[in-house]
């Protein structure tokens, strides 16, 4: 494995050559992008969104775990931390300047928290637009490590499997068998882990250290075999060039009043810069 190229965030915003390496990699990485007072707004959500305030929770226990694999989306809607730490935070210029656009959406913000003793809870290789109701080229992830992410844990890349923007089959985390999100149409997930030609990216994070890709990078991630927390609070950012393709998916990512070709502006993804 190679690793992601880095860029010191702590006191400026990404540049020129962060937006370069994020389109030509598909993920960069952004040290010290969010300090301690804006990740303890973050832990204030956990709490409240973990307690109930948060209308889209899911906690799974897998087979021969000790500990949970936790996570929400949306919950900026009913946490009022998070929606601080999405929108009264420097979030949205952290996503607006990697982006480079002239205007940028929230699409949905997302918890992922891997208990010590989650092993099995791997993530498997996918792409996150194969998932979206959309049509377009300009979604980030923007991924902050909640807690230390040594290599054993880290997430994978595959570098530059963004560029043709082309969508496979999405991954069937649950294994459903009616799955939502199946696509004939598509082509297979190829055998990543196999492939002596891919170059595959990773590396260790601290606390307030971003990661961002393109929704069209495939990536996966392994179980947390460590003996602490693997926690993660990710913010989705979507350009002036995504468009709604009315398609199976979950209620997260859509909204009734959108319809196909449309803007996806609206309550439930606002537009957080530009017009």
């Amino acid at each position: 494995m190679e690793p992601i190229q880095e860029f010191n965030a702590e006191h400026s915003l990404p540049g020129n050559d962060a937006r370069l390496a994020l389109r030509s990699d598909g993920v960069v990485c952004l040290r010290g992008a969010h300090d301690g007072e804006w990740l303890s707004l973050v832990e204030e959500g956990i709490e409240q969104a973990l307690s109930g305030a948060s209308e889209d929770v899911d906690i799974v226990e897998k087979s021969g775990d000790s500990g949970r694999f936790s996570f929400s989306s949306q919950a900026w809607r009913q946490v009022d931390a998070f929606r601080q730490a999405i929108i009264e935070s420097r979030s949205p210029d952290l996503g607006f300047s990697l982006l480079g656009t002239d205007s940028m959406n929230l699409f949905y913000d997302f918890l992922l928290i891997k208990e010590a003793g989650t092993a099995n809870a791997n993530t498997p290789w996918h792409q996150d637009h194969a998932y979206y109701p959309l049509h377009g080229v300009g979604v980030i992830n923007c991924w902050t490590a909640l807690d230390p992410i040594p290599m054993e844990t880290a997430l994978r890349f595959w570098a530059g499997s963004h560029r043709e923007a082309r969508i496979y089959q999405a991954a069937n985390f649950a294994g459903d068998t009616d799955y939502r999100h199946a696509r004939s149409d598509r082509p297979v997930i190829p055998d990543i882990d196999d492939d002596p030609a891919t170059r595959i990216l990773a590396t260790e994070l601290q606390p307030g250290d971003m990661l961002a890709w393109d929704s069209y990078i495939f990536h996966s991630a392994p179980g947390n075999t460590l003996n602490q927390r693997r926690a993660a609070f990710s913010i989705n950012w979507a350009s002036d060039a995504i468009r709604f393709h009315d398609i199976p998916c979950l209620a997260s990512y859509r909204a009734p009043e959108l319809t196909e070709g449309s803007s996806i502006t609206c309550d439930k993804f606002p537009l957080v810069r530009g017009k």
